[in-house]
């Protein structure tokens, strides 16, 4: 059963503090929603789940391991964005791989 847990999660862009001692947890097939005014980190919170954005405090746990440390490539986490959007850390080919490998296609395939 996996599981998305945050705890006491905060988040600073230079001295805006956009996310403030977060606690959550996600557990296998529920459905949630964040709603909050624009700028409230609601896209902040889902990329620092996804591995796109870093944390100052606390901890993202993934079945109950640590995964703010990961890469976001290790944490099998797949984030729909609203405008397109690429992983800035990787090549064009790789943005375009990276989600056919992870549906465990053949790198011959990809390729």
């Amino acid at each position: 059963m996996t599981q998305i847990e945050l705890r006491g999660i905060e988040k600073f862009f230079g001295p805006v503090q956009v996310i403030k001692n977060l606690n959550l947890a996600i557990s296998d097939n529920e459905f949630i929603v964040l709603l909050g005014q624009s700028g409230c980190g609601k896209t902040t919170t889902l990329r620092a789940i996804a591995g796109l954005e870093t944390i100052d405090e606390g901890d993202i746990l993934i079945d109950g391991e640590p995964v703010q440390d990961k890469k976001c490539s290790d944490r099998d986490i797949a984030m729909v964005f609203q405008s397109f959007s690429l992983y800035p850390h990787m090549t064009v080919y790789e943005n375009i791989a990276f989600p056919l490998r992870a549906t465990r296609m053949s790198r011959t395939d990809v390729d």
